[in-house]
């Protein structure tokens, strides 16, 4: 008789109890289907921390989308999908109201920050509490840095993209102003150089297509080129250009893989007159822990890194730098380093530099009035009293 498909839950086969206990810790919930005591795919996801039925729901959609590349259901894995008694469930709730509490009630905010080339200590460039700044890219170009960031006004959580000159001298950005602002949410401003010209590739998910934007007047004069793929969410796009052709690295959003969730890879061999075309079937990184791109890729030395977000406790928690060893014929790469938050900051998911600056975000914790009553009352309208995970 043939054995059942196994299936393992961060190395145990109860599923309900795992998701209890990643919820509790901040830990990726890892799973595994196997064969025979052999491996067929690996993928992990994060918890949500204030609800364990929709991290059930999520968990039980990545089974769900595994199985199906495998051509299986998940009527055949073997794993334990039982309910915890009420007593453990209580036990669990109350181990993980710590969590819950930080969610509901601190203030966060996400903050610009940069340091010369080898210096230990990043500079904050934090704006006013009523929105936040991330994915700083950089360009120096005519003895000055530009930034471009997404800013993102918290009464309507509704992204817009903007250029702004860096003041070292007095830490502050000057002369900014918004550079490309449409009916859906746009972030993660990816500006980069290809012959003379600055072009920039936006994370644009909700319009479900990746767009090409040409500069045509530095740094604040943008218009659409010509769409680069229709028809996927792609969040964080970032293009690699090699001898081989254009590549553009991005995670998909669909059920049952999260926007950091899964890395794939097209491939075009011109940025402007063919089509990209997804190089692999499947994703290359099934890891929430690597797999969300960071960052502009690092080419020096031969060598080509990639910056990637590492979400398996939450969004943004701190980036990875990993070594691209090969992409072609079977991606693979090999983490380097890892690049954690400081000063007290609780995120970090952008890592940037151009000439002698490094640019990036990190999200810090604000206690402000205003940030406090933001805070509270989207939380109230949200759940009306602060929940324990159901």
């Amino acid at each position: 008789m043939r054995s059942a498909y196994q299936l393992t839950i961060s190395g145990n086969s109860h599923l309900h109890l795992e998701i209890y206990k990643a919820m509790r810790s901040g830990k990726a919930i890892e799973l595994t289907i196997s064969l025979d005591n052999k491996i067929l795919k690996q993928a992990s996801l994060s918890a949500e921390p204030t609800s364990f039925q929709q991290t059930l729901e999520n968990t039980k959609n990545k089974i769900s989308l595994l199985c199906k590349r495998l051509n299986i259901s998940s009527q055949q894995l073997a794993f334990d999908d039982s309910e915890l008694s009420p007593f453990k469930k209580a036990i669990f709730q109350i181990l993980t109201l710590k969590r819950v509490l930080f969610e509901v009630l601190v203030p966060t905010q996400w903050i610009i920050v940069y340091k010369q080339k080898n210096a230990s200590k990043w500079n904050k460039l934090i704006p006013d509490p009523k929105v936040f700044h991330a994915d700083t890219f950089v360009v120096y170009k005519d003895n000055k840095y530009t930034l471009f960031y997404e800013e993102l006004k918290f009464e309507d959580y509704h992204g817009y993209l903007m250029a702004a000159e860096l003041d070292i001298e007095n830490n502050e950005l000057i002369n900014k102003k918004v550079i490309l602002k449409l009916d859906h949410h746009l972030s993660y401003p990816n500006v980069f150089e290809e012959n003379g010209t600055y072009y920039m590739i936006p994370e644009c998910a909700d319009s479900h297509r990746v767009d090409l934007y040409e500069c045509t007047s530095f740094p604040y004069q943008w218009k659409k080129k010509k769409t680069l793929i229709e028809g996927i969410q792609a969040i964080d796009p970032t293009p690699l250009k090699t001898k081989d052709g254009w590549y553009l690295f991005l995670t998909e959003l669909k059920k049952g893989a999260e926007c950091n969730d899964e890395l794939s890879i097209y491939k075009s061999s011109c940025l402007f007159d063919a089509p990209f075309e997804k190089l692999y079937e499947e994703p290359v990184i099934s890891d929430v822990t690597n797999a969300r791109m960071a960052g502009h890729f690092i080419q020096r030395d031969g060598e080509i890194l990639r910056v990637s977000q590492n979400c398996g406790k939450y969004y943004g928690q701190q980036t990875n730098i990993n070594k691209v060893i090969q992409i072609e014929n079977g991606y693979k790469e090999q983490r380097v380093e890892t690049l954690k938050p400081n000063f007290g900051a609780r995120g970090f998911h952008t890592f940037n530099q151009d000439h002698d600056l490094i640019v990036g975000d990190m999200e810090i914790l604000r206690f402000d009035r205003q940030s406090l009553k933001r805070t509270l009352w989207k939380n109230i309208k949200r759940v009306i009293l602060f929940p324990l995970p159901q």
